[in-house]
């Protein structure tokens, strides 16, 4: 954490109210922009860490200045808004070490929340996460109820800490009611956070996703809501998972591992995108692979089609 913070919060003689050192000590305040933050009143935190009252999940993460992203080659206006994750590599990591799959995803865990200090801390708004696919399910039968019990409601908690929004899309018709329990009380309780928006994919495919909004479109004009002709990109839009998102279409897509494919996530929304794949395994990657594929992705001419060269 001592490598995140800018001087003024290093120096053993910096004195700033206790709740926020002990935030800091957490390491989910990221970078400070100001020490003129530290002197701002807080409200008394709750000593809960299971319902995470409101004001305990308003705590800011922090962006560098823009002499440390020039440090770094990166320009701020050329930052992506939306970064979408494909984490991939946990169970291949667990099985070279000799560890169980539960021990891979858990190392996972601890990484991603690490990104979500990273993408604010460079700038990046939307951080999504294909926590789970439709496919998924597939797997053993024990690493499913692993996923879908402890580990994603122990995600959803401690992510919670990091002073961020929250929203979980996918089909959550058939989680179980404790995990839906959980999605709704980080979403309701982080609505009005500001800085970053942490997005996990749980349950989700990008067909999926296609067709449910495919199925709400048809309804509308079977109904007479809508006229065949009013059917847009932008109507589709309003209707795929990601609507709640500020910026629903993800800029970069960073995958893991060293797979060159998608695996069915967020086909529509990646029309696009530039991708990026990364050969470590995902409980490898570290702020520096991080900022060199920020790198890469401002060294590209985004083009949408055109023929601008």
């Amino acid at each position: 954490m001592g490598s995140l913070l800018p001087r003024y919060l290093r120096s053993k003689t910096t004195t700033f109210p206790p709740q926020l050192r002990h935030h800091l000590l957490l390491g989910v305040t990221g970078v400070i922009e100001s020490p003129a933050l530290l002197k701002k009143p807080i409200m008394p935190l709750s000593n809960s860490i299971l319902m995470f009252p409101r004001q305990f999940c308003k705590l800011p993460f922090g962006v560098v200045s823009k002499v440390e992203l020039m440090r770094e080659g990166l320009q701020p206006e050329l930052m992506p808004k939306h970064v979408a994750l494909i984490p991939d590599g946990n169970r291949r990591w667990a099985k070279e070490r000799g560890l169980s799959p539960e021990k891979g995803h858990e190392a996972g865990k601890k990484v991603l929340g690490d990104l979500c200090r990273y993408c604010s801390k460079w700038g990046v708004k939307v951080l999504s996460a294909y926590a789970f696919s439709t496919e998924n399910w597939s797997r053993p039968k024990a690493e499913v109820t692993f996923l879908m019990t402890s580990y994603f409601e122990g995600l959803i908690h401690d992510f919670m800490r990091y002073g961020m929004k929250m929203s979980v899309i996918g089909d959550k018709s058939n989680l179980p009611n404790s995990l839906k329990e959980a999605i709704n009380h980080a979403e309701e309780t982080t609505k009005d956070n500001t800085g970053l928006h942490f997005v996990a994919a749980l349950n989700y495919g990008g067909r999926y996703d296609v067709t449910q909004a495919t199925k709400k479109i048809a309804t509308k004009v079977k109904d007479g809501v809508i006229q065949l002709e009013d059917i847009n990109d932008r109507l589709i839009d309003q209707e795929l998972e990601t609507k709640c998102l500020e910026y629903p279409n993800p800029d970069f897509l960073i995958r893991t591992s060293g797979e060159l494919r998608i695996s069915n996530y967020m086909l529509w929304q990646l029309a696009y995108s530039e991708f990026y794949f990364v050969d470590k395994l995902f409980p490898e990657l570290d702020e520096a692979d991080f900022v060199a594929a920020l790198r890469s992705f401002q060294q590209r001419q985004r083009r949408y089609g055109g023929h601008k060269i």
